[in-house]
């Protein structure tokens, strides 16, 4: 599974990428600033994604917080950087899909009125459900679960494979020498039954069926 990774997030509307700054504005809470990472100049893709990604950034409530204290490669800070240079970019609240792992997805209002509530102290009732985090942690969850059973299933499907070769090798074997059916026979003894047309005699009837006639 995807490592899960704060900040980042996809605009609604054109699916784009990108990395959230600002949850919002303080004068203007509708709305929020984010950079568009992928089409950040190379000089300073790198150094933002490194910032991002930094035990610091993902320890961080908000981006911002953390670009204001970091620098790109030529000692220019990050936040002012991106601000003059205009990659600071304003879109709507409403817009904005975080998704901190290629499996979860969460609206920004939504997180932003988790936030408000435990800013405010507010109690929540034992009947109004999982928090946010609760419920990404829960879409986290389910999506490593489903992985596993994928994996379970592929292996199973190899493991039937295999057999099925195994069963067509000693049949094999035993057409090009019928003195080895018995030995042949022994991997089939595994468990309470024996596939069919596995026995000595089945492989070895099979093998003189299939031996030139003279």
């Amino acid at each position: 599974m995807a490592n899960f990774l704060k900040h980042v997030g996809n605009h609604k509307g054109t699916n784009t990428r990108l990395s959230v700054a600002f949850l919002r504005l303080p004068d203007e809470p509708e709305n929020a600033l984010v950079v568009y990472s992928d089409s950040l100049p190379d000089k300073y893709h790198d150094d933002f994604m490194s910032a991002l990604e930094s035990s610091e950034g993902q320890a961080a409530t908000e981006l911002y917080e953390v670009l204001s204290r970091k620098v790109f490669w030529n000692g220019n800070n990050m936040l002012e950087t991106l601000h003059k240079e205009g990659l600071l970019k304003k879109v709507p609240v409403e817009s904005i899909i975080m998704s901190p792992n290629s499996t979860t997805s969460l609206p920004l209002t939504d997180l932003l009125k988790q936030m408000d509530d435990i800013a405010a102290g507010a109690e929540r009732p034992q009947d109004e459900g999982p928090t946010v985090q609760e419920r990404m942690e829960e879409q986290v969850d389910m999506s490593i679960e489903e992985d596993n059973k994928k994996i379970a299933q592929n292996l199973l499907i190899q493991a039937v494979m295999l057999e099925e070769e195994a069963t067509k090798k000693r049949a094999e074997a035993v057409k090009y020498d019928p003195s080895l059916a018995e030995k042949a026979e022994k991997p089939a003894k595994r468990g309470r039954g024996r596939p069919a047309g596995t026995t000595a005699k089945a492989m070895k009837a099979r093998a003189e069926a299939a031996a030139p006639v003279e």
